[in-house]
């Protein structure tokens, strides 16, 4: 019965740790166009979901809220409202998170 409880409790966290993956749980977003990405936070990283596309975005310099970009791709969160630039399936625009 132990061991029974005990694969159980394995199980049950090695599921928490596969949805999470390497950097975090992921948060998905949903825009007013019906767009809808996801991100992933890495260290000083961003990884994005968008449009069948993947993309790793290294943190950049931003007046206000938090902003990555690899120069082709940006993504910026501010109070509660993120946009995606220059992503696959967009525009992703005026996003709250889903």
């Amino acid at each position: 019965m132990k061991r029974l409880a005990l694969a159980a409790a394995l199980l049950g966290l090695a599921a928490c740790a596969s949805s999470m993956g390497p950097g975090g749980p992921r948060s998905d977003w949903r825009c007013d166009n019906g767009a809808a990405f996801s991100v992933r936070f890495a260290g000083n990283n961003a990884e994005v979901f968008a449009g069948g596309q993947t993309y790793s975005l290294p943190v950049a310099q931003s007046g206000s809220g938090a902003r990555y970009s690899n120069g082709a791709v940006e993504y910026w969160e501010h109070q509660g409202e993120a946009s995606l630039n220059g992503a696959a399936g967009g525009p992703y625009t005026h996003c709250r998170q889903h």
